[in-house]
């Protein structure tokens, strides 16, 4: 009889185990590609938040440019144009050596006939002559320096200071409404001291009270050397006068400064068109991203037969449907030359997107302005009754879709995030579950494969026994 060879060697364990789990973690692994998938679709709807929230800023620039958008929009139209891009204004001088004049916020325009007979000066004093200003000892005392009506300041000078610069130092840290400088006349003792007051004007002259008259030191004394005085003007006629040379409060809003002490100009304020339109395009360049991106979501790839991850999703079309019904909504709000978007050159395509005719808005802002604002900024009634707005509503309904508690997007996000943590949950749970079994199979197969071992130990047994009856 020849040898019987059964059992050719061990199990490769591990391998065999591994192979088995592997099959069994196809369950895990679709879940962990839902949760993949699901993170993506927050990460989708963050990109959607960011372009909602970058339109709802430039929209909050437009009707608070500048400022602070309020917890409450403001009721009325006035209120509103007046914190608004259109209460923007921009002046120009005819002789800008005359007058130079800026404009803040504000609903008046028009041409400004600006004459300045004086202009505003601040009251100095100036001292006696000296060959040194640190050299030469003074008298001491004190100095009491009043401007206008404040208080009287004491300056004590004495011998740790008793020298023009001395005193000039101990001026300056007085707080006393009045600086002090040195002054190099050029003469054969050429320091001066010389006091000027902070301020300018009649209102900020300065009375001061030379106590300087004690020790052995030269004599300080102090005389007027500029009179204070008012800054004088009309202004379309009427007549003005200021303490400064940078006039507020005559026109509601504008700046005038004074640089003459003698000349006429015409100040002409107008409306800032530039930075209107500059802000409306802004603003359709902003809901034009938003637009896209919904655009895109749904956009069919033939190639890889796939859509955008929320294409169809009822957030977007909520949000898109929003914002189309307000931009396209007629404003009856008394004023018939421009009561919708595309009377002030902002058309919608067949796209959805917005595209702005610069030259027709500059034209109804320069002949149509106050019903160009309303347009945008007020209250009106629609057909059925209800009050409705155009940038005021818009601001709304994306501060709704934003909002960080309960709006839309979060609620959506929060909820796949709840799927998310759910999946990962029940993955841990697999994941335990497989950890046992692959210690189960891992015995068995071992087992199996002791089994063999000891079947190959058998069969060698079994081999030399027969092959010693074949010899005998």
């Amino acid at each position: 009889m020849g040898s019987i060879n059964l059992i050719n060697g061990g199990l490769d364990v591990l391998s065999i185990v591994d192979s088995l789990i592997e099959v069994e973690r196809t369950p895990i692994t679709r879940l962990q590609q839902n949760a993949e998938s699901f993170q993506d679709r927050i990460a989708a709807y963050r990109t959607f938040n960011t372009k909602l929230l970058a339109l709802k800023t430039c929209v909050g620039s437009l009707l608070f440019h500048g400022e602070d958008v309020p917890l409450n929009m403001p009721a009325g139209y006035d209120d509103r144009f007046s914190a608004s891009l259109f209460a923007l204004r921009k002046a120009t001088s005819s002789d800008e050596a005359v007058v130079v004049a800026t404009a803040g916020k504000g609903p008046t325009t028009g041409n400004f006939s600006v004459t300045v007979s004086r202009l505003a000066k601040s009251n100095a004093y100036a001292s006696n002559n000296f060959a040194s200003s640190t050299a030469v000892q003074t008298q001491t005392g004190s100095l009491v320096i009043q401007n206008g009506a404040g208080d009287p300041v004491t300056i004590a000078i004495d011998s740790s200071n008793n020298t023009l610069d001395g005193i000039k130092c101990a001026i300056n840290a007085a707080g006393a409404g009045c600086s002090a400088t040195i002054l190099n006349d050029g003469s054969a003792q050429p320091y001066r001291l010389v006091i000027t007051s902070d301020g300018s004007g009649t209102a900020n002259a300065l009375t001061i009270t030379n106590n300087l008259t004690e020790g052995a030191g030269a004599a300080v004394s102090l005389a007027e050397s500029v009179a204070a005085q008012d800054a004088a003007l009309t202004i379309n006629g009427v007549d003005i006068t200021s303490s400064s040379n940078t006039v507020t409060g005559a026109v509601e809003g504008v700046t005038f400064l004074l640089r003459s002490e003698s000349g006429s100009a015409t100040v002409q304020i107008d409306h800032d068109t530039d930075a209107i339109a500059a802000g409306i395009q802004d603003l359709i360049t902003k809901y034009n991203d938003v637009v896209s991106y919904i655009t895109s979501q749904s956009r069919y790839n033939s190639a890889t037969r796939s859509a955008g991850i929320l294409s169809g999703d009822f957030t977007l079309r909520q949000a898109q449907m929003e914002l189309v019904t307000t931009i396209t909504q007629s404003i009856e709000s008394g004023y018939e030359s421009v009561k919708v978007l595309a009377q002030a050159g902002i058309t919608l395509s067949n796209s959805g997107l917005l595209s702005l005719d610069e030259s027709e808005l500059r034209e109804q802002l320069a002949s149509n302005f106050d019903a160009t604002a309303h347009l945008l900024l007020s209250d009106a009634l629609d057909a059925a009754g209800n009050t409705v707005s155009l940038a005021p509503l818009l601001h709304q309904r994306l501060a709704n879709l934003t909002d960080s508690i309960e709006g839309p997007i979060h609620r959506a996000t929060d909820a796949i995030e709840k799927n998310i943590q759910r999946i990962n949950e029940q993955v841990e749970q697999m994941e335990l579950r497989l950890e046992a079994r692959r210690e189960l199979l891992t015995a068995q197969y071992a087992r199996a494969d002791e089994a063999l071992r000891q079947l190959t130990v058998l069969q060698s047994s079994m081999s030399s026994l027969m092959n010693s009856l074949e010899s005998s």
